[in-house]
């Protein structure tokens, strides 16, 4: 679709809206036109709708230079979905006020804060040039060969180690920022919105989560071959995710106050990690984080919960303890760049070692409720999940979708060995 005139394509944008940001970004520029595609594939994104934008134009050089050359860019367009339907059904208005609120807020301050202290940048985020309450355009890193894994396959443990120390990096910014400003601090935090487990969305998520857990139940239940060799595993599950209790225990585990407290990224699965391989794709060299929607106050160990049992598997889990300390000796590090090392490593890194071990041990299964939700979304084919492009008929529903996937082998296998792990290691 090419455009190149003032009125809103279905991206929402224009050519007068995209010379307006460009103006600021880089006045030497002159938009003639775009052309936008869908920037995820079904089954990849759910809240917001993605478009790809391929922008043309040309630069005019700084000295009133007549010689003009071609330029071109290409940006991603994160907006609302079209139906007011599709809104209310998964509280996109408010998760991207949350992300709105990041670009605009919460990371100008806490990068500003790094550059102060350490004449550094965290990097592993897109650049964001342009945000509004309904839009976002951000910087498509695709164009820096930056692609998404395999959802289905999960991460690697290049992979995941890669991501584990820029959770760390990231985490860093919070607790050091904290230590030093705690009034603004506390400023910028009770500006999220937790976007799924608040104690007020119990009776929206009610019918949702009986769904999944009745599902999960199911799913480890079958995955073993004789009934008794199966009976503690499913016993403990069935504990955790009591119809009536379930919702409010991740309620509450996500506001327990902790000493290690972060901004977290809160939406740790497998699609919100994009990475950079060498030329023959053997190593990874660097690793961005995408999707703030789901940023919540809380600790740490929430999103490494969320990052082990959503996109790792059982094998890449006996190296647990190996993951841990790779994490705890990011963070360390980071911090000590911040000078904030003593205040949460005492005496010792080890000190800081055996803190993130009780947060894990107490928050892990954290990663278990998630997985309920995510396993079945990243293991189905495209073709069986939602179409977030189609707008669906209107309904007045007071409740959250049912996503209605249905689960395949390999989520039930992945579901059983999330539970395996978790009681074998005493985490359930």
């Amino acid at each position: 679709m090419g455009i190149d005139q003032d009125t809103p394509s279905k991206s929402n944008l224009s050519v007068k809206l995209l010379t307006e940001v460009f103006a600021e970004i880089d006045p030497n520029v002159q938009i003639e036109s775009f052309e936008e595609a869908q920037g995820s594939r079904r089954g990849d994104n759910y809240t917001s709708a993605l478009f790809r934008i391929h922008v043309k134009g040309f630069v005019v050089p700084d000295g009133g230079a007549t010689k003009r050359s071609k330029w071109e860019c290409s940006l991603i367009c994160k907006r609302l979905p079209d139906s007011q339907a599709r809104r209310d059904a998964y509280r996109s208005e408010a998760l991207f006020r949350n992300e709105v609120r990041f670009y605009t807020k919460i990371v100008r301050e806490l990068l500003s804060f790094q550059q102060q202290k350490t004449h550094e940048t965290f990097s592993a985020i897109p650049r964001c040039y342009y945000a509004r309450s309904d839009l976002l355009i951000l910087e498509d890193l695709c164009a820096r060969d930056f692609g998404m894994p395999n959802r289905q396959e999960g991460l690697s443990l290049q992979q995941t180690k890669s991501v584990l120390a820029e959770l760390a990096r990231f985490h860093a910014l919070s607790l050091a920022y904290k230590a030093e400003h705690p009034h603004e601090f506390d400023a910028l935090t009770a500006s999220i919105e937790e976007g799924i487990f608040a104690a007020e969305n119990q009776d929206w998520f009610r019918n949702y989560y009986r769904r999944l857990t009745r599902n999960a139940v199911e799913m480890v239940s079958q995955s073993f071959h004789n009934g008794e060799d199966g009976c503690l595993y499913v016993e403990r599950l069935r504990e955790f995710v009591d119809t009536d209790a379930f919702f409010m225990r991740m309620v509450e585990l996500v506001n327990e106050p902790s000493d290690l407290a972060v901004i977290c990224h809160g939406d740790c699965w497998t699609n919100n990690f994009l990475y950079r391989f060498d030329t023959e794709r053997k190593s990874v060299h660097a690793v961005c984080l995408v999707d703030f929607q789901l940023i919540r106050y809380g600790s740490l160990a929430l999103d490494i919960a969320n990052l082990i049992f959503c996109c790792t598997n059982h094998g890449l889990r006996k190296d647990l303890p190996n993951l841990l300390k790779l994490y705890g000796e990011e963070l360390a590090k980071a911090l000590k760049k911040f000078g904030s090392y003593p205040t949460f490593c005492g005496s010792c890194e080890e000190e800081l070692m055996e803190k993130i071990q009780v947060e894990f041990k107490k928050y892990a299964r954290f990663g278990l409720g998630l997985a309920m939700d995510i396993l079945p979304i990243s293991t189905c084919s495209a073709d069986q999940a939602p179409d977030l492009y189609v707008k669906p008929a209107d309904d007045a529903s007071n409740s959250a979708p049912e996503l209605n996937v249905p689960p395949n082998e390999l989520c039930r296998r992945k579901m059983k060995e999330i539970v395996v792990d978790l009681v074998d290691n005493g985490l359930l």
